[in-house]
């Protein structure tokens, strides 16, 4: 396949996700439903799609793109599971595993970069460690503020672990993006992976607005968000394989 024809297909890609964007919000609003499940599914695998494509265009073999497509794959399977039946607590269990797992496997896949790039720093720093905790605590205040979630229900743990892992992600990405960056490497490798892993920490945190708050669960446009920042996160994040891990 020619270099012209990996291009075109990736710009395909992006434009078919962006063309049924708007058509998974139209459809899951009255609910839950298969035209629903069929959109959000063709946006979810034109973003595998441009991951595999820029690993197929690149040859890029690191241990950071293996990783990353790893963790684009467990994000389908997440996006696949949380949608596929409505009330279902065990399909949404699975869906919210595959999502941790994505994040751990892009944090892995951040680690790979880090030691390939960067051989003599260590991966968690301090500052790095304190932002992810002071990301928590400053929802956490908000969230009960806003009396948003029930902190006396056991399942809390499981998604203050979420959260934290969630967090750490996005502070990694920001900071190896602008590493990445000053070091010199390609500018767009390094705000791949910064607005990358922003756009995914905001839509998980507008979603815990959207499953909490009967208020915010009418917002057309804090769903428009929450789906928008999502898919073109999980874009971003692709694309980083186009740079991140070739030397």
């Amino acid at each position: 396949m020619t270099q012209t024809m990996y291009i075109s297909l990736t710009v395909a890609a992006i434009v078919i996700e962006a063309v049924f964007t708007p058509f998974f919000l139209y459809y899951q609003r009255p609910g839950i439903n298969p035209k629903s499940l069929t959109c959000k599914m063709i946006c979810a695998t034109m973003f595998l799609a441009v991951g595999v494509l820029a690993y197929l265009y690149t040859g890029n073999s690191s241990e950071f793109a293996k990783f990353m497509l790893i963790g684009l794959a467990s994000s389908w399977f997440g996006d696949l599971f949380l949608h596929l039946k409505k009330g279902s607590m065990v399909s949404f269990g699975i869906g919210f595993v595959f999502f941790a797992a994505a994040h751990v496997l892009y944090l892995i896949s951040y680690s790979k970069a880090t030691a390939l790039y960067f051989p003599d720093r260590n991966f968690f720093t301090v500052p790095e460690i304190l932002i992810a905790v002071v990301i928590i605590v400053i929802f956490y205040f908000i969230f009960k503020g806003k009396d948003l979630i029930n902190f006396a229900s056991p399942i809390i743990a499981v998604f203050v672990i979420y959260g934290l892992i969630l967090s750490t992600m996005f502070v990694k990405a920001v900071s190896l993006g602008a590493q990445y960056i000053i070091a010199g490497n390609p500018v767009f490798g390094g705000l791949s992976l910064a607005f990358g892993g922003t756009l995914f920490f905001t839509s998980d945190m507008t979603l815990v607005l959207l499953m909490s708050s009967e208020k915010w669960k009418k917002s057309h446009r804090l769903k428009d968000y929450n789906i928008g920042s999502y898919f073109l996160g999980q874009t971003l994040l692709a694309l980083s394989v186009l740079f991140v891990g070739l030397i």
